[in-house]
């Protein structure tokens, strides 16, 4: 009996046999439905037979993943604080420090009421998480006016639904098939010019994703990148919700949900994880290469590491 389930890297080989030595027969993207009929050790057998090919199991989610106690956002004693620091904990963010340390100092001020206990009850730096945050974000997960900071994915959408629905899908929503998480354009209706999706400020972010929850909202819910750690809707399951909406509602909100939602995307439901291990070491390019995917690692990795050493020199003043 095969099992559904999602790829959660950005790209994710198919080998032929369960070894990272075996020969790459197929590639999948993020956010892609397959379908699986058994593990062999840290791998996924795909429904089909031997030739069918094999995928690891860390990229991959399954839909029967049950949401468990060990989530940080199921803990009332971790949901409790506020985020901003008083006074006398905060960070001068303002003179003599590099723009980088600047974003630092903001980021660890604006959530390090909520950050403290979380890198305690973890084992991660205030570094490493204050790294992660700037990477990913900025260090921001709302809009001067309260709106959640989402990315919207074309590409997702698609798997998520404009397959099954082609003629709507490309009547509002087009990109690059070469490379999936480019060209992203989007139109309110097939006679209207098409716009940009990315790049151009959250207005054009919220406008495609409003086509798309007409058109389908929980497969619009499943393709937005949400907050201030940017995580998938698809990944609701691996940060302790039940839904994409579920985790919608809870960062729309209140923005201590979405540091909560970090640090369990890191950890999972259990006590560890290769991620978490990772980012204790300051392996930030391993990190990255579970976080964002195989493509970019090393240029996440580095960003990542800047913003950390960033933050311990400003920390350190």
């Amino acid at each position: 009996m095969s099992m559904h389930a999602t790829v959660t890297s950005a790209t994710l080989n198919i080998r032929r046999l369960a070894s990272t030595t075996s020969p790459i027969i197929g590639q999948l993207d993020r956010g892609a439905r397959i379908d699986v009929q058994g593990r062999t050790g840290d791998w996924y057998q795909l429904a089909g037979g031997m030739d069918a090919g094999f995928v690891h199991a860390d990229y991959v989610r399954l839909d029967s993943t049950p949401v468990a106690d060990g989530f940080l956002c199921h803990n009332d004693e971790l949901c409790a604080p506020t985020l901003p620091l008083v006074p006398e904990q905060t960070i001068n963010a303002n003179k003599g420090i590099t723009p980088m340390e600047q974003a630092a100092a903001k980021t660890w001020n604006r959530y390090g009421g909520v950050l403290g206990p979380l890198c305690q009850s973890t084992s991660i730096t205030p570094a490493a998480a204050i790294g992660v945050l700037c990477v990913e974000s900025s260090g921001q997960g709302m809009t001067d006016s309260g709106r959640l900071i989402i990315r919207f994915e074309n590409h997702v959408f698609w798997d998520q639904w404009g397959k099954r629905n082609e003629a709507d899908f490309r009547a509002h929503f087009s990109y690059d098939a070469t490379k999936r998480w480019t060209k992203h354009r989007y139109r309110q209706s097939a006679a209207d010019a098409w716009k940009t999706s990315h790049g151009v400020g959250q207005g054009a972010e919220w406008e495609a994703f409003n086509i798309a929850r007409a058109l389908n909202d929980d497969a619009a819910m499943q393709s937005i990148s949400m907050g201030a750690p940017q995580i998938m809707g698809f990944n609701h399951a691996a940060i302790g919700y039940d839904s994409a909406r579920a985790m919608f509602d809870r960062f729309q909100a209140d923005e201590r949900y979405h540091i909560l939602g970090l640090f369990d995307f890191v950890k999972g439901g259990g006590k560890t994880s290769r991620m978490l291990e990772a980012l204790r070491r300051g392996q930030y390019d391993q990190f990255a290469t579970y976080y964002n995917g195989n493509g970019q690692a090393a240029a996440y990795g580095a960003k990542i590491r800047a913003a950390a050493s960033a933050y311990s020199s400003v920390a350190s003043r």
